[in-house]
């Protein structure tokens, strides 16, 4: 059957009312009565009612007759007011039977009963205050539900803070626990601290997660930016919402994902942008609530300064690190004047320190054209053990591997590591996973376990 689309968003926007009799006249008649007002809904049995309101759970008032042949109407009224509560429901009934009054008081938990025949102003009346009070339960319920909402998240959030032992473990949990409380498909944190690599962590539903190929889950990084406002962003309107020409990285992006609705939400501390935050909404658009909006700055502010403040942490135990390393290798410097010793005793201690697999050290022979390994140490599974930054490296033990002496001369041109080094002077990162580095690094005698390598070229004043 089609029904016109003006009649169908009138019939939408009107309140649902159910009534239930086995007497079609008095269903004709009670839908005379409301149809004008409310959007009425038959039923001639309690079977039938409640079939009505397994599929349409948001209606808001039952009017229903006592006694009917099956299932009577206290039991309907029993069964509907365990299922959905909110409702609000009226009895009606041809007899005067105090024992079926109290019963259907005490069982179906009814807001009014009323005798037939019943007077008709007085129905309307209690039906508009009944439809009143359910609209008020529906609000306070959903009040109610948008507080527990905000409290779990706000203390996940808190015990993530208490708990994190580093700034990446907080990032995590945090996307970890806004995503599955706001219902979204992608949660993104991205840090902007121009002390660190800008790290970016994520969190997928699991429909999400299984339509995207692991390949392309880099891309969700055009998707965030920096801003120190709120932003809600929609698919139809994305060039706009960027003060920079939109990338083609982004619009292919947003179709990969299908993104449709965006809201980036900044975590500022002390007028400085710390990270941000943004929600996707794949398939269809979401409208952001205003208390899901002040939900998320609520969160933002809290876990904004307890990323500085663990960064700030961090720094300082990385700069607490860094002077018992030097301190630590000046003592073994200091403890010989042998040459051998000093290099088997700087590669050791860098080693434990940097709870590193191996450490070598050479010599660069630059009039030469080559380098030529002095030491190298490879340590123990028992020295990865993590090692306290504000603890003395301790002196190696009888158990302690010796450190490697290795004397084939490597020559400059041939290396592209020490070519890069020669040109840049400055320290440099090479992931010896990736095919290109693997056969090298195989060929040279190293460990293929190790997954990448620090070289950091050791500068005397000329």
């Amino acid at each position: 059957m089609v029904i016109p689309q003006s009649g169908s968003a009138q019939t939408a926007a009107k309140t649902k009312i159910l009534v239930v009799d086995d007497e079609a006249d008095n269903l004709d008649l009670l839908y005379r009565t409301f149809f004008r007002s409310f959007q009425v809904l038959q039923a001639n049995s309690g079977l039938a009612a409640l079939d009505i309101l397994a599929a349409q759970p948001d209606i808001a008032v039952i009017i229903s007759d006592q006694r009917m042949p099956g299932m009577s109407g206290t039991e309907f009224l029993s069964q509907a007011a365990e299922k959905y509560p909110n409702i609000i429901r009226i009895m009606l009934t041809g007899y005067t039977d105090v024992e079926d009054l109290v019963e259907a008081i005490n069982t179906g938990k009814v807001f009014k009963y009323l005798t037939k025949p019943w007077d008709e102003n007085d129905l309307k009346n209690i039906v508009q205050q009944a439809a009143e009070t359910h609209s008020f339960l529906e609000s306070r319920t959903a009040d109610l539900a948008r507080v527990l909402r905000q409290e779990t998240l706000l203390n996940a959030v808190t015990n993530t803070i208490r708990s994190a032992p580093s700034s990446r473990e907080m990032l995590q949990t945090i996307v970890d626990a806004v995503g599955p409380i706001l219902a979204v498909d992608w949660c993104i944190l991205q840090t902007f601290d121009v002390s660190r690599d800008s790290p970016y962590f994520i969190y997928s539903s699991p429909e999400q997660l299984a339509k995207i190929r692991p390949s392309d889950f880099s891309r969700l990084q055009h998707t965030i930016w920096q801003t120190q406002t709120v932003q809600q962003v929609e698919r139809s309107n994305l060039p706009e919402s960027r003060s920079q020409p939109i990338s083609r990285e982004v619009l292919e992006t947003y179709d990969i994902f299908n993104i449709q609705s965006s809201l980036l939400v900044p975590l500022v501390f002390k007028q400085n942008l710390v990270a941000v935050l943004a929600l996707h909404q794949c398939d269809q658009a979401r409208s952001w609530k205003s208390e899901e909006v002040q939900l998320l700055v609520t969160m933002a502010d809290q876990s904004a300064v307890a990323v500085a403040q663990m960064t700030t942490y961090e720094r300082i135990q990385s700069l607490a690190q860094r002077e018992v390393l030097i301190n630590t290798i000046t003592q073994a410097i200091r403890s010989s004047l042998d040459p051998k010793e000093i290099f088997a005793a700087i590669t050791q201690k860098l080693c434990l320190a940097l709870k590193a697999n191996s450490c070598a050290l050479s010599l660069w022979f630059s009039e030469a054209g080559y380098a030529r390994c002095v030491s190298r140490y490879q340590a123990l599974d028992a020295d990865l053990i993590a090692i306290s930054p504000f603890v003395a490296v301790a002196e190696p033990s009888e158990t302690s591997p010796p450190a490697e002496v290795v004397t084939a001369p490597v020559t400059i041109a041939e290396d592209p590591i020490l070519q890069q080094l020669q040109v840049t002077q400055t320290p440099i990162v090479v992931d010896v996973i990736d095919t290109r580095n693997e056969d090298r690094w195989r060929a040279e005698g190293n460990p293929v376990s190790d997954s990448a390598i620090l070289a950091v070229p050791l500068l005397a004043e000329a």
